[in-house]
C-alpha cells in the first residue's frame, strides 16, 4: 500500500513514536523505503559569514544525530533514506514529501517547539494543511 513513507523527527516524544509506528507499518508493506526527515532550521545568516559556518556545522552533527536515532527507532529490516534540510520544519517535509512523491508522511502530534499549538503543534498543523498525501499524527 505505501512505498514511500516520510518520517518528520526531531527528538521529541511524539516523533520517537512516530518513528517505531513507522518502522512497524514499513515492515508490513512490499518494497517499502522511510525517508527520515530532520529540518534544523533556515541559515539565520549569510553562507559566508563564519558564524553561519560553525551554525551549519553544528546543526549538521546535531541533524545526524536526530537521524541516527530515528533509524535506530525505525529497527531492522526498513531500507531507511537520510534527509537533513536547512529550512522551517513544515517547509522542510513537504519539500522532501513532494519532491520524492511520498505517498505517506508520519509526523508527532507535537515537537520540540517552545510554544505549541493549543492541541496540536504548529509545524504539525502546518504540515496538515499543506500535504497532499495521508498525514499520521501521532501522540
Amino acid at each position: 500500500m505505501f512505498k514511500q513513507i516520510l518520517l518528520a523527527y526531531d527528538g521529541s516524544e511524539h516523533s520517537r513514536r512516530a518513528a517505531e509506528l513507522t518502522g512497524n507499518l514499513a515492515r508490513e508493506q512490499k518494497d517499502c523505503v522511510v525517508r527520515i526527515v530532520c529540518a534544523v532550521g533556515a541559515v539565520p545568516w549569510v553562507s559566508s559569514d563564519p558564524m553561519a559556518e560553525r551554525w551549519i556545522a553544528e546543526q549538521t552533527l546535531e541533524g545526524n544525530r536526530l537521524i541516527d536515532e530515528a533509524s535506530a527507532l525505525v529497527g531492522e529490516g526498513v531500507e531507511i533514506r537520510r534527509e537533513l534540510v536547512f529550512q522551517s520544519p513544515a517547509e522542510g517535509i513537504m519539500n522532501v514529501a513532494e519532491a520524492h512523491q511520498c505517498d505517506l508522511i508520519v509526523i508527532g502530534s507535537k515537537g520540540r517547539g517552545g510554544i505549541t499549538g493549543l492541541l496540536m503543534g504548529s509545524q504539525t498543523q502546518k504540515v496538515i494543511s499543506m500535504a497532499t498525501c495521508p498525514v499520521l499524527v501521532v501522540k
